[in-house]
């Protein structure tokens, strides 16, 4: 455990709102005599008569409730939703990507509103000093309890009351999260016109911020692009967002059946409000917010991976172009995707994006230490140039991270004279894996090290600029990657098509990549892999036919245990971390929180290979359904398939077996050996990543390893000499 034990906040009688005081089983006001229950060690404010609204089933609640308390309550989600987007709003922390843009200071006190199943209550409480959570329906503020004690979190108080209802003093917190709640207030308070009651909720929020506490409200856009395309809105059919309020009250009162999440409302009107880019500022101000800026959530609020403010429309229009190209389920709806392409060239409207994380401030002139901090990063570095006139600019950045990830790269908006020279990182602290700094800068600085003593080295770092410790977030600066990111490269439409352009470009990342390989088995001091990860996974121990055949074809296996040749490798070395300038030969490698020893030779390789996400032509007229489908499709391409660019890729990685001393007659051992280890790191991160990789490694054994790319054993075109990397192998 690493964070300490809450203080606790004084509560607040919410009929005299006199200051209340524990006692054994109750909660009492001592000014108007009024209680509350105290049961199980929560505060149970929520009097409005029982009632259980959500998507998930009752009884499935509650048989996940009673699992999470026998077990452990990862296992018990996982057991139990077998949706991936249900799985991953409970699990990963992520859902509080939006954290590292405030700044906020260890010592600070959030309140989670309508906190859920607690994935952002959980994260919070890994990075602030006290964190409240209110959750008006037991089944969830109870998992929410068990979840925190497995993870050994004390610093969170829980509180089973309603979101219009708040138990708490003025000027309590630094931070009050809404997330997915002030949508549904006019759900909740129908005594009111529900614009009136979204106000009067806000304003309450409001006065719960000190003085330059802030708010973080995620919701959808009214006018989200897909609702024109038929998206269920939140009365539970399409269009109601998008019509006249009294229209849609209309068409709810003539749908049937009812929909689950209007059941607290007999009248049956429209009463989940959400508005337009203009209307929720709108709303704000009323509310008594100085400051609001908006941030399109992408995928959606629950996983907001990329944040990036509206006030930036061309990295929206980059951000957006990306996703179209990023590998995924291929063979549908090309003719949207071709509409989407060609709206984003001429300039996507923000007005049109589904969903929003607005940070909403008290304070017009909010500053934090990191913010102060990176102004006086940025005058030391760029000097002269940079002037009082351009150092007094607000500080805007966009955000991206990834699912069950712990790091994040803010990019810089505001100021505009500092976009695309410098990038702002950040690591919060999920576990206390890292004392000082996070791995990825400690094993940077090994690497940037040792390469400073090696002439013509084939690969650049950035160069770092700071860094700075705030609570338990840790942010560092570090100029832009020189070149263009190899990704975009990759997945430019119809690349693959040119085979001399892939075999030039794979050919000059793959030859660096080898020459990296040399230069890392110098490097001590890194840290080892997992040991468990050799192990054969327990998927497999029920079927000892197959154990004894993943045996006979590890590599580790037919090596002798006192001379495995393990390696020391950057470990994510993918299409996204790779950067190719076009006049020096180097090339530059990004985030090398990886970088471990113990890993097979070739491990490098196969993962930049299996990151280009290749898909053979013939399967346009596919329909890929998901992710996984896609990647395992990918894979059967690249590596089994007789396509091209198999053959050309092949080609390449034999030829990085010569420049490394590798038998080309251990490349199929070598990608067992790859997967196994894939397997487990990826399990550990996501259920569909774990399914993936699992079913990577049946492919592999569904074939025959000769048939590796579709051609193996194959000769170099020309023959080159072995280096010392060859040496240095062969001693173990």
């Amino acid at each position: 455990m690493f964070v300490n034990s809450p203080t606790k906040l004084s509560l607040r009688c919410l009929q005299c709102s006199g200051e209340l005081c524990e006692e054994a089983e109750t909660i009492v006001c001592r000014r108007c005599g009024e209680t509350w229950p105290f049961k199980d060690g929560i505060p149970r404010f929520f009097r409005h008569g029982y009632y259980y609204w959500e998507g998930v089933d009752r009884r499935k609640a509650k048989e996940l409730l009673e699992s999470a308390r026998r077990g452990s309550w990862v296992e018990a989600v996982r057991k139990h939703f077998s949706d991936r987007e249900m799985s991953i709003s409970i699990l990963d922390l992520q859902q509080a990507a939006w954290l590292p843009l405030l700044g906020l200071p260890g010592e600070a006190i959030a309140l989670d509103i309508g906190s859920g199943y607690g994935a952002i209550t959980h994260s919070l409480a890994c990075s602030l000093s006290e964190v409240y959570s209110v959750e008006p329906i037991p089944e969830r503020i109870e998992f929410t309890q068990a979840r925190l004690r497995q993870e050994g979190l004390s610093n969170v108080r829980l509180i089973q009351a309603s979101a219009i209802e708040l138990p708490f003093f003025e000027e309590s917190f630094d931070l009050v999260v809404a997330n997915g709640v002030l949508e549904w207030v006019g759900e909740w308070d129908l005594e009111r016109n529900p614009r009136v009651a979204q106000l009067r909720f806000l304003t309450a929020a409001r006065r719960l911020l000190k003085k330059h506490g802030v708010m973080v409200i995620s919701i959808e856009n009214r006018f989200g692009y897909g609702y024109f395309l038929g998206q269920v809105d939140h009365s539970g059919i399409p269009y109601t967002s998008l019509v006249p309020r009294r229209l849609a009250t209309f068409l709810l009162r003539r749908h049937q059946p009812a929909h689950y999440r209007t059941v607290l409302n007999s009248r049956r009107e429209y009463r989940t409000y959400t508005y337009s880019v203009r209307g929720y500022r709108k709303l704000l101000r009323e509310a008594g917010f100085a400051d609001v800026t908006h941030y399109w959530a992408d995928p959606g609020y629950n996983q907001p991976y990329a944040l990036i403010p509206l006030s930036a429309p061309r990295l929206i229009r980059e951000h957006f172009l990306d996703q179209l190209d990023h590998p995924g389920a291929a063979g549908q709806m090309t003719w949207r995707r071709g509409v989407k392409r060609a709206a984003a060239r001429f300039g996507f409207p923000g007005w049109l994006l589904p969903d929003f994380v607005i940070i909403a401030s008290r304070d017009p002139s909010r500053s934090t230490e990191m913010q102060e901090w990176v102004r006086e990063q940025l005058r030391s570095e760029f000097g002269a140039g940079a002037n009082q006139a351009r150092s007094s600019e607000g500080i805007v950045l966009s955000c991206h991270t990834a699912a069950f990830s712990s790091k994040h790269t803010l990019r810089f908006s505001q100021p505009r004279w500092v976009r695309g020279r410098i990038f702002l990182k950040a690591r919060v602290r999920m576990s206390p894996c890292f004392k000082d700094q996070p791995p990825v800068l400690a094993n940077a600085g090994l690497v940037r090290d040792h390469l400073a003593a090696v002439a013509r080295a084939p690969i650049r770092l950035p160069k770092p600029v700071g860094s700075l410790r705030s609570g338990n977030t840790f942010y560092y600066l570090e100029t832009s990657a020189s070149g263009i990111q190899f990704s975009r490269t990759v997945r430019q439409p119809g690349y693959f098509n040119d085979l001399r352009r892939v075999e030039k470009d794979f050919g000059r990342v793959i030859k660096a990549g080898s020459e990296l390989a040399v230069i890392l088995q110098e490097i001590k001091g890194a840290n080892p892999i997992n040991p468990a990860w050799y192990e054969i996974p327990e998927d497999f121990k029920s079927l000892p036919e197959l154990c004894r055949r993943l045996e006979a074809l590890r590599y580790y296996s037919i090596s002798p245990t006192t001379s495995r040749p393990l390696w020391v490798q950057h470990g994510d070395f993918t299409v996204e971390n790779v950067f190719l300038d076009p006049l020096p030969r180097a090339i530059e490698v990004i985030d090398w929180e990886h970088l471990a020893s113990g890993y097979p030779p070739l491990y490098d390789l196969f993962q930049l290979i299996c990151s280009s996400a290749y898909l053979d032509p013939s399967r346009n007229k596919e329909c890929l359904q998901t992710e996984e489908d896609f990647y395992v499709a990918s894979f059967s391409d690249l590596f089994f398939s007789r396509t091209d660019v198999g053959r050309v890729i092949g080609d390449l990685v034999v030829e990085a077996c010569q420049r490394l001393a590798v038998s080309p007659d251990l490349l199929p051992n070598l990608l067992l050996e790859f997967l196994l280890i894939r397997l487990y790191h990826y399990r550990a991160l996501s259920m569909m990543a774990g399914r993936t990789h699992l079913a990577l490694l049946s492919i592999y054994l569904e074939r025959e390893e000769r048939q590796l790319f579709g051609q193996l054993p194959v000769r170099p075109r020309e023959p080159i000499a072995r280096n010392r990397l060859g040496d240095a192998r062969t001693k173990g």
